[in-house]
């Protein structure tokens, strides 16, 4: 993969610059082809060095993915560059050159700095995000990667980072995305490698995190910036996350949410270490760990996690047969392969970990024969397979965005009992 470039240029003050506020589309410095959304904070001035976020929409929706940080970023004084050209599901080089895009123009008109660069990517830029962070060590201070991760490598996240209390990975997923597991998984892995890390699930498919929990992920990387020497420690600061922190485990706790309250009272015994408040946080996560109905719930959650592994596998088996098959297979056929019955079954259970698992199963179908299956058939010039996966994605839910836009480049060599199927789905792909 193409490596990210890490310029060098000092910190030089911006003529003109709008400070404390947005532009809404800059040109990148030495890329007129890259181009970006650019957030200054208020009393943004040359004479101090500013943290930046380097922000990767995998659609490149620079303003949009922009705006859910821009709050915590006002409050706390980071900068913020938002790619237009970053992109998800494709080759490592346009994310390459974006984040090179946005360094280059960091270093070369603001006032930035370099030990406190952080790096925030949505499904495949949060991979490549993560990616960046490696290859920019001691530049990077933190991720905030939501909806996907890396697995393990030898050059990887744990061992690139293990120990370091520098860095700092701030996980995120819905509890419908259909990566929840992955996520997860990760986040253990880099608690077991001393990586310093925070989770943050959040009620939605897969998709960006609300606007609190991006500010909370800036909070956090000013604490662990704080505690880490990146920065002089600010004691009223630090007061005030650990109250914050262990007021939300309370409640969460007081809820009955048992996961979420043991991991943050978990994640509060790492953050604040040194502090007294540790000590009782430590004890509180072992206190939850210690109930019948929470190990209970955790072997439940170790049976889905187990199940979605399989799923996940099980799922490229059938895509590949469907692919193989000298002619489209039958509706029916395909339906019975991908299950998608039984799951909806399963979800129609209720509010339990099965059920949650399987609306994440069922959505990991959907984006297959919604999206990336419809467009590799496209680009192989086979519309009939395309809509026989469209039409597997109807039994699911509506199609919506980029599935739209799918049908009407397929919707041509439809039949007509395919034409009726369609009718009424994506009013701009049936006109």
């Amino acid at each position: 993969m193409q490596s990210a470039a890490l310029f060098t240029v000092c910190c030089a003050s911006v003529a003109g610059a709008q400070v404390g506020q947005l532009d809404e589309r800059v040109v990148a410095a030495g890329d007129s082809t890259q181009s970006y959304a650019q957030y200054l904070p208020p009393g943004y001035a040359s004479s101090r060095r500013w943290p930046v976020l380097f922000v990767l929409d995998p659609r490149g929706r620079a303003m949009a993915a922009l705006g859910l940080f821009r709050p915590a970023a006002e409050r706390l004084g980071f900068v913020i560059l938002s790619s237009y050209n970053s992109l998800s599901d494709g080759p490592a080089e346009p994310n390459v050159r974006a984040i090179n895009a946005l360094i280059g123009s960091a270093q070369s008109r603001l006032s930035v700095d370099a030990r406190r660069f952080y790096l925030a990517g949505f499904s495949g830029t949060a991979r490549a995000s993560l990616n960046f962070a490696v290859e920019l060590r001691g530049h990077v201070a933190g991720v905030v990667a939501d909806g996907a991760a890396i697995g393990f490598a030898p050059g990887g996240i744990e061992v690139t980072f293990t120990g370091d209390s520098t860095f700092a990975y701030f996980a995120a997923t819905g509890d419908g995305d259909f990566n929840h597991e992955e996520v997860r998984a990760a986040v253990e892995r880099l608690r077991l490698s001393k990586v310093p890390n925070r989770l943050a699930i959040f009620a939605g498919p897969h998709s960006w995190p609300p606007t609190e929990i991006c500010g909370r992920a800036l909070d956090w990387f000013e604490m662990r910036a704080m505690v880490s020497g990146l920065i002089p420690l600010d004691s009223a600061f630090v007061r005030d996350r650990v109250a914050r922190d262990l007021g939300l485990a309370t409640r969460l706790d007081s809820a009955g949410q048992w996961d979420d309250a043991q991991r943050l009272f978990r994640e509060i015994a790492q953050d604040y270490r040194t502090w007294p408040e540790a000590r009782d946080a430590k004890a509180r996560a072992e206190a939850i760990v210690q109930r019948p109905p929470y190990r209970k719930y955790q072997d439940e959650r170790r049976k889905a996690s187990e199940q979605d592994e399989r799923h996940a596998a099980e799922l490229q088996r059938v895509l590949a047969w469907a692919r193989q098959q000298r002619s489209p297979p039958s509706r029916e056929a395909l339906e019975d392969k991908l299950q998608i019955r039984m799951l909806q079954e399963r979800v129609a259970r209720g509010d339990s970990v099965e059920a949650a698992s399987a609306r994440r199963l069922l959505a990991r179908v959907s984006v297959f024969v919604s999206l990336y299956e419809p467009r590799t058939y496209l680009a192989a010039h086979d519309p009939q397979r395309a809509l026989g996966m469209l039409e597997m994605a109807l039994l699911i839910g509506l199609l919506r965005g980029e599935s739209c836009g799918l049908l009407r480049d397929a919707l041509p060599a439809a039949s007509a009992e395919q034409q009726r199927t369609f009718a009424g789905q994506c009013d701009a792909a049936s006109r």
